[in-house]
């Protein structure tokens, strides 16, 4: 079993001698980047052990086009931090992103060629913007959903050697990020790496930060940050709730209520650039779209998911929630979750089931016994 352990060191002094040890073991360092607070902060860190040793090292970001434009301008700033270190890794190509927003058009294509004309925004004049490997030695998780984002990720791995991919991923944000830092034996004795092919580790610098140790580090240094957080928490989101992914995404439904006040050009351009937008804006915090609240019209979460189910409109992924769903308990507690899938069309399974017997059923049944 997993433990915390304590050490007499604080987490700054921590991540940066990881990074200093992943500079001395590696020529090629690669960080990703997504304009979050968690990668601003790594960058910063990694550019700063570069600018001292006289290095370069890739910043790699992968555009999905359809995020907020002050991501973009957060990617922008970090780029320029310090250019003479930075090897510029901007891609812009196309590739398949699931649309949580609409049950028809499950598929977006970011920079889908032909479609030019309705692009969030242009391209960048230096970004990549064709696929840099041999098509022919592409490998795609699932044929069925087409080069997805993950795939990307993996095949831009897959075409190096002896490259640390540096990721800011904190252990503290879930237990299942905690466990993507330690499911595998790491590069020598550093538990907070993962080993990939060809000699490659992906490492985890900032595991053991948590939210305040990121937002210090940001103030202390006078690093800019994404205008959105500021703008969601004034709001009154959780800091769960507040993400600079996709627009698109499962996650981001009530960031599509805000989206019109926030940012109204990027609203008006996504409307006519995805499907289901709209309808993402005006339901994004109603109970019923996140299966909080049980319809009139149903009298279980078990009655409901099954007429989600019949008519859910696209045959081949309704197929998917079926096989799935077979595999879980039935019962209501884990039918609500079920039609939280089917609402959001997480046919990726991005939103886990928790599938165990009903808590109410449990306890309802240990006071029948104690009452006899």
């Amino acid at each position: 079993m997993l433990k915390q352990v304590y050490i007499d060191k604080d987490v700054l002094t921590a991540a940066k001698e990881r990074i200093s040890m992943v500079f001395d073991d590696y020529e090629n360092i690669i960080v990703s980047i997504s304009g979050g607070k968690d990668s601003t902060v790594l960058a910063h860190l990694a550019l700063l052990e570069a600018n001292k040793r006289g290095r370069r090292i890739g910043m790699f970001f992968l555009d999905e086009e359809v995020v907020y434009e002050s991501t973009i301008d957060q990617i922008r700033y970090l780029y320029n931090l310090f250019p003479e270190n930075t090897i510029k890794l901007w891609f812009q190509i196309p590739f398949h992103l699931t649309n949580a927003t609409s049950l028809t058009k499950t598929q977006f294509i970011p920079w889908e060629p032909g479609k030019h004309k309705i692009w969030m925004r242009s391209k960048e004049p230096d970004s990549i913007q064709h696929i840099p490997w041999d098509k022919k030695t592409i490998t795609i998780r699932d044929k069925n959903k087409g080069f997805g984002f993950y795939d990307v990720i993996e095949n831009f791995q897959n075409h190096r050697e002896n490259t640390c991919f540096l990721v800011g991923l904190r252990a503290t944000e879930s237990p299942n990020r905690w466990r993507a830092v330690s499911k595998n034996p790491g590069h020598k004795d550093w538990y907070w790496t993962t080993i990939l092919p060809k000699n490659n580790i992906t490492a985890y610098p900032l595991y053991d930060w948590n939210f305040h140790d990121i937002w210090r580090y940001i103030y202390d240094n006078k690093l800019k940050y994404s205008k959105i957080y500021d703008y969601m928490h004034k709001r009154g989101l959780g800091l769960r709730e507040i993400r600079v992914s996709s627009l698109i995404h499962e996650h981001s439904f009530k960031a599509l209520v805000e989206l019109p006040e926030f940012e109204p050009k990027t609203y008006n351009k996504l409307l006519k650039r995805a499907k289901g937008i709209q309808v993402g804006h005006i339901y994004g915090k109603e109970k019923l779209l996140n299966a909080r609240k049980l319809p009139k019209n149903f009298k279980t979460w078990i009655e409901y998911r099954d007429f989600l189910l019949d008519t859910y409109p696209d045959p081949d992924k309704k197929q998917i929630f079926v096989k799935r769903f077979s595999r879980h308990l039935n019962n209501n507690y884990v039918a609500r979750q079920q039609c939280r899938q089917l609402i959001l069309n997480d046919y990726e399974n991005n939103l886990p089931i928790d599938n165990k017997p009903d808590p109410r059923e449990e306890k309802l049944k240990k006071w029948k016994e104690l009452l006899g």
